[in-house]
């Protein structure tokens, strides 16, 4: 018998992170029988919605989003802006490591949130470049470091 086996009560009650529950049956032998998305149909409908978006075709972006939230049981939308489709990806890609990409583009990284003061240090936007690889004539190290 399993941990979590599916269908069970306690993997379908309650809020989870895991979105890929782990196949413990057969964990051992490595011959699991679930697969873990690298991408996601919805990540390609939101990255088309905001490419829509930042070029002023708004209501193709918002019929995009739109059939998202449907198929989740969420309510339509009647207008589409940066900001809401920031929060719609925080929402839907929750738990998958799309944030602090998402936060640069936006450019709301070093915004206040939650327990993070706002920042200043521009340090956040860009990590150093590797002292091994300045070393390659072509490469300058970033800004700050």
């Amino acid at each position: 018998m399993s941990l979590i086996e599916e269908g069970s009560d306690m993997e379908l009650s309650g809020i989870r992170v895991i979105k890929y529950v782990v196949d413990y049956n057969n964990f051992a032998t490595g011959l699991v029988g679930n697969d873990l998305a690298l991408a996601r149909y919805a990540d390609v409908l939101l990255m088309k919605a905001e490419a829509l978006l930042r070029n002023n075709r708004s209501a193709e972006a918002l019929m995009l989003v739109n059939e998202l939230r449907l198929k989740r049981g969420a309510s339509e939308w009647s207008d589409l802006t940066l900001s809401a489709l920031l929060d719609e990806r925080s929402r839907e890609l929750f738990w998958e490591a799309h944030r602090r990409l998402d936060l640069l583009r936006f450019g709301r990284y070093l915004d206040e949130w939650q327990q993070k003061p706002a920042d200043t240090d521009n340090r956040a936007l860009l990590f150093p470049i590797p002292l091994s690889q300045i070393g390659n004539q072509n490469y300058q190290q970033n800004p700050l470091y």
